[in-house]
């Protein structure tokens, strides 16, 4: 990337997927990359659990006034969970680039927590739009999803990556 007094002045399409870097228009395209695979897991698992393995499975309980079913909402957890490894994976060692020998279980809790709001509003729009608007659950969920990606990566950016990595900075050297 070239790079003048005031910072970055352009980018190639190859920085997107080579090297390291703190360029946030970079960090948002690898982002895109990693979440648009993440969300394509989460539907394969959402429709595998769902779909396959629970057989559109029907157990409904009341939900803002209206019966939703509790296997849909099981099942875009577990999609949510099993894919957001991979989405801490990737975004660790790729989109950051912020691998430390030390507290990567604080920051994978952090991250994990973030997920976990992240997955609430997945949830809850997810099973909004099918119950309330009948909307197919896998078009709410895509839906959820792209809501759920702002919130997640502006969230991770800034304290995940940003802040906890800051302070673990400052720590080792004021050793």
């Amino acid at each position: 990337m070239e790079t003048n007094e005031n910072g970055p002045k352009s980018f190639k399409i190859k920085d997107i997927f080579v090297g390291k870097t703190e360029n946030s228009a970079i960090q948002m395209a690898r982002n895109v990359i990693v979440e648009a695979t993440r969300i394509g897991l989460n539907l394969f698992l959402l429709w595998l659990s769902f779909d396959i393995i629970a057989g559109k499975g029907e157990y409904f309980v009341t939900l803002f006034g209206k019966e939703t079913n509790i296997i849909l909402s099981v099942c875009t957890v577990i999609a949510s969970m099993l894919s957001g490894i991979a989405n801490y994976i990737f975004s660790t060692i790729w989109v950051f680039h912020k691998r430390q020998k030390n507290n990567n279980i604080g920051r994978f809790i952090v991250f994990t927590i973030i997920g976990a709001c992240g997955l609430g509003i997945n949830v809850l729009i997810t099973n909004l739009l099918t119950d309330q608007y009948g909307l197919h659950y896998l078009v709410s969920n895509i839906i959820a999803q792209a809501v759920a990606f702002l919130f997640n990566f502006f969230m991770r950016k800034y304290i995940v990556y940003g802040i906890m990595s800051r302070k673990k900075e400052q720590l080792t050297t004021d050793k």
